[in-house]
């Protein structure tokens, strides 16, 4: 066995890796391959201090890194041996990822790997055909085999309420001068390498409470065209039993799955997670009447259109030397 995987192992396990979701698609990540293991860096400079303090949503777009990592390993026909890292002398080293001998998941990991680069965040409306519940099934599966919950909010009254907190939310975020700073250094214009560019924002909502984030950060992307969206969202809530930067590794990974077999089935996706952002409105997510569990992402589900990937930045950028 080589000391180190084959050149272009690595180039399709990276480019796999950067396809991954991020918050305004800052892409906060690097890596390193230490022989047969991917190390898996968080890049400060790329953080959202204001709108992510406690950096929790940063865990999450490694842990879909991460994911995308172990499926694209699966194509090539390895298992991997993925492990949360905390070492105080490498406070950037976030994950490892072994390649090791492939184990009974490889087949489903790499029948995913098609929908790695086809995997969209869709701010479009959606059409109102419903997403059946054997999707739903199927894809709370895809949660439950990453150690997740994924509950969707299908009471009218539940989710009127995670749109008013999402509502709420977006105000909030309006009155701080340091999230719209922030904001407005990673969306709108014309982006070749990261963040969000003004034509992925989609449309606005004409209502008051809208089924989609609007990000916009410019007087020019708060003029861009009204429309009506879907009058009754499909969201579900993905959610881990406890809290912590190891849970949020993992529900990115399971977020992750979902949206790839979401991707896989036909279906569009977008991230409603502004509610999450806030600790006052956190708590107020999950269903007083489930489990009881931390709720780390609020997915909206349904059929949009076609819509053209968001950029990416090259390898050379991400990798460690």
């Amino acid at each position: 066995m080589t000391a180190t995987p084959a050149e272009d192992v690595r180039d399709q396990l990276l480019r796999a890796a950067v396809a991954a979701p991020s918050v305004h698609n800052t892409q906060p990540w690097r890596f390193r391959f230490r022989g047969w293991v991917v190390e898996v860096h968080r890049d400060r400079e790329r953080e959202l201090p204001a709108e992510d303090r406690d950096r929790r949503m940063l865990y999450l777009s490694l842990g879909a890194a991460v994911f995308n990592l172990r499926v694209a390993a699966a194509l090539c026909g390895y298992g991997t041996d993925s492990r949360s890292v905390l070492d105080r002398a490498h406070p950037d080293l976030v994950a490892e990822v072994e390649l090791v001998i492939p184990g009974p998941d490889i087949q489903t990991l790499s029948a995913l790997a098609p929908y790695v680069p086809l995997r969209r965040t869709n701010r479009q409306p959606y059409s109102d055909r419903r997403v059946t519940p054997e999707v739903q099934k199927l894809l709370e599966l895809s949660a439950r085999l990453e150690g997740a919950l994924l509950d969707w909010a299908e009471a009218p009254a539940r989710r009127r309420w995670l749109q008013l907190a999402s509502s709420d939310a977006g105000a909030l975020d309006d009155q701080d001068a340091a999230r719209s700073a922030e904001r407005r250094r990673w969306v709108g214009g014309a982006r070749a390498r990261d963040g969000v560019p003004s034509s992925a924002l989609g449309p606005r909502s004409e209502g008051e409470m809208s089924p989609v984030r609007d990000l916009a950060a410019t007087p020019a992307d708060e003029s861009r065209t009204v429309t009506a969206f879907e009058a009754e969202p499909q969201l579900a809530v993905l959610s881990t039993r406890h809290d912590g930067r190891p849970e949020w590794l993992r529900a990115g990974q399971a977020m992750e799955r979902v949206l790839l077999e979401a991707t896989a089935l036909g279906l569009s996706t977008s991230l409603l997670n502004q509610a999450l952002e806030h600790d006052e409105l956190r708590w107020l997510i999950n269903d007083p009447l489930g489990p009881s569990y931390r709720p780390q992402v609020i997915i909206r589900v349904g059929y949009g259109p076609p819509v053209p990937a968001t950029p990416r930045r090259p390898i050379s950028d991400v990798l460690l030397n």
